[in-house]
């Protein structure tokens, strides 16, 4: 049913790394007088635009590009409360000028945040207090600059709820856990308990439920492709990096990391820009390539790990993007009665981008801005159809705790993925390969069987 305009519209593009969201926010912007505002943390630093997968400045078609390419490298990264009262203020702006405010970027917890007004991604107490210096916290608290297992084994010893909500590899939450924690004596899994109860205190709605309020009139346009595709997709733009001077930039951010340490101390490579694909994963090169007795061989063959390295981990990103789409986003716009805002856009073929991206995008942000009826989210291509067909049967409360096969020596984090693990041909295999090398019988639950194994079949 066709309803009046809405007052203050918001177009936000989002998905995956390697979709295109900054290509379709310059197209929408050109067709609807608009001006982009990015909403991705690293893409915030000034320079590294290879690193950071910055939108050229010839591809931007002269439209504005706001919190794009303007904060200094040596900077913290802007927490959550910084960036939404920042784009706030441009949005507003924008509007003003009689023009159409486009959020694009990857930052799940920045998109998060601008989109819902009552979103709680991070501790009440972070909305008081300024982001802990990382060096700081480094020498307050040596634990934070231990490994990763040892950070985990700290906070499964002071808040053992919290420390089962984290895969063990992901080093930024656990460590970012454990310093709430310190800093704070109170366990993070009581800070988000708190938060929780408080919310649902203040808003909850007739079933008890708490429901997530829109911030703006938004249109959301979420850009997905087939997973094989987007996977040579990235594979392919990680070896177009390589091509337009990666390693170059790597140099220019080690020479930075060798500066910092002059003035501060230890880097903290889990904070700021140290956080962007790509360093951490050339690290290795880097120690070869600076060697003393540098072995040409040898550089050749760091640099072609550290490369695979960072397709690994863009890929491995581009499923957290896209996992947070499908359940926290989709779950949040289902509890506020807005998942019918939520229009996804098969970008798996480029080649018919303008007929299977651009058109339909158009089509819907026109509707949108008239007012008009907008059509069935489902009914925009057959992808939508089976992937909000899924969002909308899931359950969304499968709660988060990291469960190890040990006989595959793999980590899931719910338990539905547990349960995929489990029926899967690897999983079957490498169980039937056990039972052949060691006369083992049958048992039940043999995704349970906590045996170590020393090693793997061909």
């Amino acid at each position: 049913m066709a309803s009046s305009p809405p007052k203050a519209p918001l177009i936000m593009i989002i998905g995956a790394t390697g979709t295109g969201k900054s290509k379709l926010a310059v197209e929408l912007a050109t067709r609807f007088n608009g001006e982009v505002i990015n909403c991705d943390a690293m893409q915030m630093y000034k320079g590294l635009p290879i690193i950071t997968n910055k939108i050229p400045e010839a591809e931007r078609n002269e439209i504005p590009h706001h919190l794009l390419d303007f904060i200094g490298l040596k900077e913290k990264l802007w927490t959550v409360q910084q960036f939404v009262k920042e784009s706030s203020r441009i949005i507003d702006e924008i509007r003003a000028r009689g023009r159409l405010p486009i959020v694009v970027g990857g930052t799940i917890y920045y998109t998060f945040s601008l989109l819902f007004e009552d979103a709680l991604l991070t501790p009440q107490q972070d909305k008081h207090q300024p982001e802990p210096d990382a060096t700081d916290s480094n020498e307050e608290f040596p634990i934070l600059s231990a490994s990763t297992e040892e950070i985990l084994a700290k906070l499964q010893e002071v808040d053992p709820e919290m420390a089962k909500r984290w895969h063990p590899n992901d080093r930024n939450k656990i460590r970012r856990s454990l310093q709430i924690y310190l800093q704070s004596g109170k366990k993070a899994s009581d800070i988000y308990a708190e938060q929780r109860q408080a919310a649902r205190d203040a808003d909850s709605d007739a079933l008890g439920e708490r429901q997530m309020n829109l911030r703006y009139p938004s249109l959301l346009l979420w850009l997905e492709a087939d997973d094989a595709v987007l996977k040579q997709r990235l594979n392919d733009r990680v070896d177009a990096m390589v091509l337009s001077g990666l390693c170059n930039e790597v140099l220019q951010m080690a020479d930075l990391e060798e500066e910092l340490k002059q003035e501060v101390g230890p880097v903290d490579l889990a904070g700021g820009i140290w956080q962007s694909i790509g360093y951490k994963e050339m690290k290795p090169w880097l120690e070869v390539y600076q060697g003393r007795d540098a072995d040409r061989a040898k550089a050749m063959q760091a640099e072609r790990e550290g490369i695979d390295a960072i397709k690994a981990s863009t890929r491995r990103y581009a499923k957290r993007q896209n996992r947070f789409v499908r359940i926290r986003l989709a779950k949040a716009l289902k509890s506020s009665r807005k998942l019918d805002r939520l229009f996804l856009l098969d970008c798996t073929d480029l080649a018919s981008w303008d007929t299977t991206v651009a058109a339909p995008a158009q089509a819907l942000v026109g509707a949108f801005l008239k007012g008009d009826e907008l059509p069935e989210a489902k009914a925009v291509c057959s992808m939508a159809e089976r992937v909000l067909s899924q969002i909308e049967e899931d359950d969304f409360d499968d709660v988060r705790e990291a469960r190890t096969c040990q006989v595959c020596q793999k980590t899931l984090m719910t338990e539905k993925e547990w349960r995929v693990h489990l029926a899967s041909r690897s999983h079957k295999k490498i169980v039937a390969w056990r039972r052949n090398r060691e006369s083992i019988p049958p048992k039940e639950g043999d995704g349970n069987q906590e045996v170590q194994i020393p090693t793997s079949p061909g």
